[in-house]
């Protein structure tokens, strides 16, 4: 099944396979995490932690965690974690920097 990139609301990878999400399913990929971002548009695309890829424009909101990273809620409920070094550059992309 072919999805296009604004239905991508992230994408995460589990130690074996790659998973991308939509607003409501989740389908296996055969990419790697990286060959994923590669083909998407970084205009609307960031790395946030070593295994997970969100679409910009389906965060609705961050919320900080101790570890000084954060927790990214996205479209249909699910969240995703962003990393210590990747959350200044998330924020400052949002516009929340």
């Amino acid at each position: 099944m072919l999805l296009g990139p604004d239905e991508v609301t992230h994408a995460v990878f589990d130690g074996q396979l790659v998973t991308v999400h939509t607003r409501d399913r989740a389908l296996l990929c055969d990419s790697t995490l990286q060959e994923l971002e590669d083909r998407l548009s970084a205009s609307h695309f960031e790395r946030v932690h070593r295994r997970a890829i969100v679409n910009l424009l389906h965060v609705e909101r961050l919320e900080p965690v101790l570890s000084g990273g954060y927790v990214a809620h996205v479209a249909g409920g699910k969240s995703v974690d962003v990393s210590r070094q990747a959350a200044r550059k998330l924020r400052r992309r949002l516009g929340i920097a």
